[in-house]
């Protein structure tokens, strides 16, 4: 697990260089360098696609919808942008899809299903702090957002088809913007991997 903090414009680098020159980095659809989750208690809803203007404006806390900031937004180097954590699996799945395309859609559409299991899951289940400095309490949050990135390669160019999975560290709870409580998402690790394992491994 990362917890990315730094300049949004950063993070977009991060995600194009974690890749080879070789990599399809690009969605299949052609429209972006990552995928826009909205998880609640109510599931899960894919929006549109991010390019990589947008994805810098969502990495910042701004609404992508709107233009607006997601409340209160710190702009220093150690303001937290998102929490991520990578899907995949071993090496020989990546190179077995290489070969054999009914195997490629399998795959991905498994690790896709573990990355929508896991924010669920954390939409249920993550929280944050309200209430003034020395009277914070824990809430749970009612709307997280996330963003995919799908990888095909290594960075040495080998086959490696995995997920960037990163959780907005601004979340909706009780009326307004506020951050998540990071410390929370990196004690829930163990159940993070544990939902992602067990949904690749239960697809069908």
């Amino acid at each position: 697990m990362k917890v990315y903090r730094g300049a949004a414009a950063a993070a977009r680098h991060y995600v194009e260089a974690d890749r080879s020159y070789a990599d399809d980095y690009y969605l299949a659809e052609g429209s972006g360098i990552a995928m826009r989750f909205v998880g609640s208690s109510e599931g899960v809803d894919r929006r549109g696609d991010m390019d990589g203007e947008t994805y810098e404006k969502w990495v910042a806390g701004i609404e992508v919808e709107t233009g607006a900031g997601k409340g209160w937004l710190r702009k220093d180097d150690h303001a937290v942008r998102f929490v991520e954590v990578t899907v995949n699996g071993p090496k020989t799945w990546s190179l077995a899809a290489a070969l054999h395309p009914e195997v490629e859609a399998a795959y991905d559409a498994a690790q896709m299903a573990a990355a929508e299991e896991i924010i669920g899951w954390l939409a249920s289940h993550a929280t944050t702090r309200v209430g003034s400095r020395g009277r914070q309490v824990q809430v749970p949050v009612e709307q997280i957002e996330a963003a995919v990135v799908r990888h095909f390669t290594s960075r040495a160019g080998g086959p490696h088809r995995h997920l960037h999975l990163q959780i907005n560290a601004r979340v909706f709870a009780d009326g307004a913007w506020r951050g998540i409580h990071t410390v929370g998402v990196r004690d829930s690790l163990e159940a993070i991997n544990g939902i992602g394992h067990a949904a690749v491994m239960t697809n069908p």
